[in-house]
This record gives C-alpha cells, structure tokens and sequence, in this order.
C-alpha cells in the first residue's frame, strides 16, 4: 500500500471544499472576497514552509517558461482575433486602479494557494496514478461558481451552456495543470493562469462571444498546450527514444495540431468557408434535415454572386436558414432577396436584407450534423 505524502494537505483542502460550496450556494461576498483568498494564502505559506523545513524546493522548468509565455501571448491574441469577426463588449470588471488591483489579488491568491496545493500534492506521489486523477477532478471543483450552478440548475439549455462552456474547459485545464505538475512545471502552470485568468481584468473591452466558441477556444488552448509540452518533455528523455520513434512523434504532433486548429477556426468561422446543421426538411431532397451545409461568406465585394436560383444562408432571430432566392426586388435604391424552400409550398413571407445574408451554398455532408439536432430537440421540447 503506498504512503500518501501530505495527506493533512489534502485533508483541509477537501474539507474546505464542503464549508465553500455551502457557502458559495448562499452566495456569500464576505467568503469569496475575504476568507477565500485567506485561506489560500494560509495554504501557500504552509506550503512554504513545509518546502523550505523538509530541504526540498517547488521544481519549476525555467527553459521552458519563453515557449509558454509566447504560447499564452499567442491565446490571448487569437481570442481577440475571434472579437473582430463576433464583435467587441464594452469589460464587466471595475478599470479603476483600486477596484482592479483588488480583482487581481482576490483572483491571484487562490490560483497560487490551488497551484502550490496541487504541485506539492503531486511531485511527492506521482506513482500514485488514483490520486494524480482525485487532484485533477479537486482541481475543479474549487473553481466552480456553485451559485450559479444551482440557479440555471432547471433550465436544461442554460445547464448545458455552462457545462460546456465553464465545467468542461475547467476539467480540461485542470488536466493541464496536473500534467506540467507530474513534469516539474509548477512556474509554466502560474504564466499560462496568469494570461488566461488575470489578464481580463485588465483589458477595456472583451470579444461578444456566444456559448459555443467560448467553450471551444477555452478547451482548445489547454489541449493544445497539453499536446506541445507532452512533445517538448518527449524530445527531453530523446535519449531513452530511437530515432526513428522521435521522427514519427513529431510527424503525428504536428498532423494532430494542424487539424485541431484547423477544424476548430473553421467550426468557429474563422476562414472564408463556415458550416451549419440544417433543422428542417425545407430544401428536401437536395438536403435534409440533420446534414451540414458549408458554405461561402459573402461580403459587399461579392454580392454579385446571389443571383435567382441561388441558395443563400442567412440569419433570422439568431436562427440560420439555408433557402433558395426565387426572385431579387430593387426598391429605394435597396436590395432584397424573396426565398423559398425546396419543397415548400410557397415563397417566404418576409424579404431577405442584405445584411442578414451570411453566405452562399456551396455542398453538404450528409448526417453529420445530426448530434446538433437532437439536442436543438431536447432544450426546444
């Protein structure tokens, strides 16, 4: 049976865990603001001394930390990139230098008294592979907003937003973490939290982004840095690795980051060709309900592409519609489009402005997008 190293550690975070969602639930200000981070700083001077009392130091990989620093730059840059095609909001946080700082220090402690908890928990029982996963998962659960949490609880749809969109992005970073921990990367943990959750305290205004690219930008960035940094500790222990082993790593990492970044910039419209999932049987039989349509985004310079007999997607009460144009109407100086579904009876009842066209058809996948429509069913019962 293996002896858990810093099992009191572990003890007085779990128990914290159960007085905090109790509290959370309530939604108490006084704990979140005062005796959260005041614990976690308890957390990280005891976490200090027990270091400095048993000879041993926090491992941190100083090579390294450029490679993340640039990596998390690149993050931050890419997330605003996505804001100039969904659009900027003006920052819900307080700019005021007092009111900043604040935010950053109630934020800040915690994220060092959680990393210091989890590295220490981790370096000194890495053969223990049940608890490297109870860390990962305790990692969660203390950044859950409970509150919240309980609130949307009966509305399906929202509860399903905020999983994908918060839980698991935080089960994925929370992965993350643990791996650069077992690495000896506490310092790489610290800069990649840093940009991720601090720096928006900083910044005026913030990308408008929906549920479903703010759920897979903030899964895609610990994926990938997962990805790279498992290549750069790889090529580390080369010596232990043939050759032609290391040539087959680097080809397989670099074909699996090349497509997940490129399927994700193109589920998120980042390229000139975007798809969607058809809802209905409108445009039967060329396509179907459940079948992905991509098509080409159009902008003012290639309008001329929308002639009679074209089929354009375009948006209506943030639902998209994919409709043929039957007929083009020239009034005031203004252009509209009269649509129609295949194998409707008749013509769309309302004209197609030009600024809620977003493309036009160019193929379809057949069936794929038919996990979309099941849950479009299940939240719209």
């Amino acid at each position: 049976m293996r002896i858990l190293k810093n099992k009191n550690l572990l003890i007085i975070v779990i128990i914290y865990l159960c007085v905090m969602i109790n509290l959370l639930l309530k939604n108490d200000v006084f704990f979140s603001h005062i005796v959260n981070p005041l614990f976690w700083l308890c957390i990280s001077l005891y976490v200090i001394w027990d270091i400095k009392n048993s000879y041993l130091r926090l491992c941190i990989a100083r090579k390294y930390t450029i490679n993340m620093i640039i990596i998390s730059s690149l993050h931050i840059c890419f997330y605003f990139y996505i804001g100039y095609i969904f659009g900027f909001s003006k920052s819900p946080y307080n700019h005021e230098i007092l009111t900043m700082f604040k935010n950053i220090i109630i934020k800040l402690i915690p994220i060092v008294g959680i990393e210091m908890t989890r590295n220490i928990i981790i370096t000194r029982n890495k053969s223990n592979k049940i608890l490297l996963a109870f860390v990962a998962i305790i990692g969660v659960l203390l950044e859950i907003n409970y509150n919240t949490l309980i609130n949307i609880f009966p509305n399906k749809e929202a509860f399903f937003k905020y999983v994908c969109s918060t839980i698991l992005p935080t089960f994925a970073c929370s992965i993350l973490y643990t791996y650069l921990d077992f690495n000896n990367s506490f310092l790489l943990v610290l800069i990649y939290r840093f940009f991720k959750d601090l720096i928006v305290f900083l910044i005026p205004i913030l990308p408008d982004l929906d549920w479903f690219v703010t759920a897979s930008i903030n899964i895609l960035s610990p994926t990938l840095v997962y990805i790279l940094f498992k290549y750069k500790f790889a090529k580390q222990r080369k010596n232990h690795i043939k050759k032609s082993q290391n040539i087959f790593e680097k080809i397989s990492y670099s074909i699996t980051l090349i497509f997940l970044v490129g399927l994700i910039c193109f589920m998120l419209g980042a390229f000139k060709y975007e798809p969607i999932t058809i809802l209905s049987n409108s445009m039967s039989p060329l396509f179907n309900r459940g079948d992905v349509v991509i098509f080409r985004k159009i902008n003012d310079s290639n309008l001329n592409e929308i002639s009679k007999n074209s089929i354009i997607i375009y948006s209506i009460e943030n639902q998209n519609i994919a409709h043929r144009v039957v007929d083009k109407i020239e009034k005031n100086n203004t252009i509209s489009y009269q649509t129609k579904g295949d194998s409707n009876n008749v013509a769309d009842t309302n004209l197609v402005q030009i600024n809620q066209i977003k493309g036009v058809y160019l193929f379809h996948i057949k069936y794929i997008g038919f996990p979309s429509v099941w849950l479009y069913d299940y939240f719209n019962k």
